[in-house]
């Protein structure tokens, strides 16, 4: 399966606005099956990325993000993401490439730097995978929650989304299918929800401007399109909005289309 992943992020802070949108080809393919779990080879090819990196560091930081690829991964039989399979091999590997890259470079030494520090995000399974999900594309892509009972409206599903530069929030919203009887359904998960304390510690560093903090809400919209003939997901689209009148607006835009 192959997937086309756009990104695309809006900040406007007094003024002045900034946009990136990223967009790149996902691949999976199903490297073992069991009957509770499957095993699948992740690869990535970045089509293009706006604007181009001016700062060094990350620009050398991207060359070893690219080397996470290819990657296998663990989920359940649903789809559930479960870890990174066989970390420590994946590692040493990863090690293994980012040499020759130092080795190629005009700057090895600057190159050397920026590897360490990365080494040490990736080194630890679980403080990998949790950096992976503050990627809006992976985090949504592993999210398939379950449809609400009506009867219980204390439920929830959490779905945490990670704001640039400010903090992680868990959003705490609905799930819903929009069209039940269409042979492509749409699942909705639908979140208004109010800032949560460190991320309001944060931004009070930021913004000095006397602000209402517990009248301020995010949103977050997610569209599902499962093919119920097929039995494949189609699509998936998220956007999450936070807004303070005249002082910041920051949205996030991300969609996943298969491919074949």
């Amino acid at each position: 399966m192959v997937f086309e992943i756009v990104e695309e992020v809006n900040i406007q802070t007094n003024g002045f606005l900034k946009k990136l949108k990223t967009r790149f080809m996902i691949s999976f393919l199903l490297f073992n099956k069991t009957e509770d779990e499957r095993i699948y080879i992740i690869n990535k090819e970045k089509i293009n990325n706006l604007p181009v990196q001016e700062n060094e560091f990350l620009s050398i930081q991207e060359e070893f993000e690219a080397l996470n690829f290819p990657i296998k991964i663990k989920t359940d039989y649903k789809g559930h993401f479960i870890g990174i399979h066989d970390h420590e091999t994946w590692l040493a590997e990863w090690d293994l490439k980012a040499e020759e890259v130092i080795e190629m470079h005009e700057d090895p030494e600057r190159a050397r730097s920026v590897k360490n520090k990365y080494f040490d995000v990736i080194k630890d399974e679980n403080f990998f995978t949790k950096n992976k999900f503050k990627q809006p594309s992976w985090n949504i892509f592993f999210f398939n929650p379950p449809i609400d009972n009506v009867n219980l409206p204390d439920l929830g599903t959490i779905l945490n989304w990670n704001i640039q530069a400010i903090g992680t929030i868990p959003c705490v919203g609905r799930t819903a299918i929009l069209n039940p009887e269409s042979k492509e359904i749409i699942i909705s998960f639908d979140s208004t929800q109010k800032l949560s304390h460190n991320i309001i510690e944060n931004l009070k560093s930021k913004i000095k401007a006397d602000i209402r903090w517990d009248e301020q809400r995010v949103k977050l919209h997610t569209e599902s399109h499962f093919d119920t003939v097929e039995k494949k997901v189609k699509k998936k689209t998220a956007y999450f909005q936070f807004m303070i009148k005249d002082i910041i607006s920051y949205t996030e835009d991300v969609t996943i289309t298969l491919k074949n």
